[in-house]
């Protein structure tokens, strides 16, 4: 993940919205509503990626600070 200045981060969200507002736009020419899509985008944002991220990020927080990899932790 990028800790970025928060001017890189508005640019990331303007990029994401322009793809998101065209995608949007392209399904409902193609007759889906468009609560349909964006609870489509959220459901698939969640299971797909969100809930992915957010184990990663109590496993994380879980390590202690001076754990060291020997690469045989499975």
């Amino acid at each position: 993940m990028h800790d970025e200045p928060n001017g890189s981060n508005d640019e990331l969200h303007e990029i994401v919205e322009t793809k998101l507002t065209a995608m949007i736009v392209e399904m409902t020419d193609g007759d889906w509503s468009t609560a349909e899509v964006a609870l489509a985008i959220r459901d698939v944002l969640k299971t797909k990626w969100l809930d992915e991220i957010d184990a990663l990020r109590a496993a994380g927080e879980e390590m202690p600070g001076n754990f060291v990899s020997d690469g045989n932790e499975g």
